[in-house]
């Protein structure tokens, strides 16, 4: 695999936002340390520090549009939007990360390698939860998915995990590969030993959520979903089948955009960076609600689909000027039941519309949705 030919495209990325009333700010967030490879520990030095630089290759698009760096930001616009039970799950995880030096020191360094190891290089075969318990719901609607949109064999999703960052064999597949000054299988391994032994020094690396909170499609046909991001909306009061079917299916959304930019999009979605983004966000949590409610997708009645559009988009996007912008809530949920409507509409024949007829549909309908 050419890696330097690999880059996440934006219409994946951060299929989350957060509250604009999050409470987090007052916890002093500015503390996460902003250095890839901060080490705190007794034996910290700028010597232990180099040995955990990584280098990646430089199109490695920035994670500026997922949910972790979302839900951090400090550059709110005002709005009458309100907290959730999201905002308190957050907090619950984030107070003992801000308290723990060990874990808040190498936030950035942990993330990056969590999200590294399943987009570069996890090739296993994949597990769903922590334990795999989920991973019977994903395969089933894989394959339904697959059949809905026709796109047998083509997408590939990976599970990220926390217990990645406590494997010594990934840890060190992960420096042998890109880890700066390493010459060999055993110095990956030596690196490894030294962040499992910070593991055991700290309350919270890896396990905490924050850890395992990526979800995203990417260009090269990935999908990845993180078990932190599906323990945390779950918690929120969202039964966590239609979290996994949801964020699933709205990630799959962005791959069935992907194959169409061409000629869906050939000027690009809107000419204002944050318009384009909301206006393909929108259509897929049109096209994911789509398919959730479908006679031949994954038959959810519309009150259980709702439960997870309604809270779920509730928890943010008042970024009116971010390019991350997804969408105001009223905005997403109108998406959402424009999907359902669709679908509802469908049920006696069990028609499924192509890629095409969808997206023509929703273009007919956006202006009514903003």
């Amino acid at each position: 695999m050419n890696r330097s030919k690999i880059a996440l495209l934006y219409l994946g990325l951060g299929f989350l936002t957060v509250s604009c009333e999050n409470e987090m700010e007052d916890m002093k967030m500015e503390s996460f340390s902003k250095s890839q490879n901060a080490v705190v520990a007794p034996s910290s030095s700028q010597a232990i520090h180099e040995k955990f630089a990584l280098n990646l290759p430089t199109d490695l698009t920035p994670l500026s549009e997922n949910l972790r760096n979302v839900l951090f930001s400090e550059a709110v616009t005002p709005s009458e939007c309100a907290p959730t039970e999201f905002v308190s799950v957050q907090n619950k995880y984030a107070k003992p990360l801000v308290a723990d030096p060990i874990a808040i020191g190498n936030y950035d360094l942990y993330t990056q390698l969590s999200f590294i190891y399943p987009y570069y290089l996890d090739r296993s075969k994949q597990y769903f939860g922590a334990n795999g318990e989920y991973t019977q719901l994903v395969v089933k609607r894989q394959r339904e998915l697959e059949k809905f949109w026709n796109m047998p064999d083509e997408i590939r999703i990976n599970g990220q995990h926390s217990a990645t960052l406590n494997d010594r064999e990934k840890l060190a597949d992960i420096f042998e590969e890109f880890g700066v000054g390493v010459e060999s299988r055993a110095d990956a391994y030596a690196i490894a030993d030294e962040l499992m032994a910070l593991n055991a020094m700290s309350p919270n690396l890896p396990e905490s959520p924050y850890f395992s909170l990526d979800g995203f499609a990417a260009g090269n046909n990935l999908i990845v979903i993180g078990d932190g991001l599906v323990q945390m909306v779950s918690e929120s009061g969202i039964a966590t089948d239609i979290v996994w079917t949801g964020i699933l299916a709205h990630e799959w959304a962005h791959q069935v955009q992907f194959n169409n930019t061409a000629a869906w999009y050939p000027n690009g979605a809107a000419n204002d960076p944050s318009a384009a983004t909301r206006y393909t966000e929108l259509e897929a949590d049109f096209m994911a609600a789509y398919f959730m409610t479908h006679k031949r997708g994954a038959t959810y009645n519309q009150k259980r689909v709702e439960q997870f559009f309604t809270l779920y988009f509730q928890i943010g996007d008042c970024q009116f000027t971010s390019t991350g912008h997804h969408g105001t809530p009223t905005q997403r949920m109108a998406a959402a039941q424009l999907g359902f409507d669709l679908a509802d509409s469908a049920q006696k024949q069990g028609h499924i519309l192509t890629p095409q007829q969808a997206h023509e549909y929703f273009v007919s309908k956006v202006d009514g949705l903003l």
